[in-house]
């Protein structure tokens, strides 16, 4: 199933990974975030992911391995080159919120 997402690859203090928009009520439970990371790793091929949100003032939150988030945090994620990335994920296998946020 293609899925279209909003994600950029940062490299960083010698640190490659990716960053991936994804709606604030993903990070409403840890385990459906995992699987959603687990699920885009494919997609840059193999590097660690990291979901990023944001709040409705604007501020950026994270999830993900904690030295990366640390990075993030120290940087203005605003420059990054975000694209627009059409992949072949099937997050209604790895995402159990998925099939209520669609109802």
């Amino acid at each position: 199933m293609n899925t279209q997402f909003e994600g950029a690859v940062i490299t960083e203090q010698d640190k490659t990974f990716a960053v991936v928009s994804v709606q604030r009520s993903v990070f409403q439970d840890s385990f459906n975030a995992t699987m959603i990371i687990k699920s885009m790793l494919p997609v840059f091929k193999g590097m660690p992911v990291v979901l990023m949100t944001i709040d409705t003032q604007g501020v950026p939150a994270y999830f993900g391995r904690s030295d990366l988030v640390l990075l993030l945090e120290s940087i203005n994620i605003k420059d990054a080159k975000w694209e627009q990335i059409t992949a072949d994920v099937d997050l209604s296998n790895s995402c159990p919120m998925k099939e209520t946020e669609d109802s």
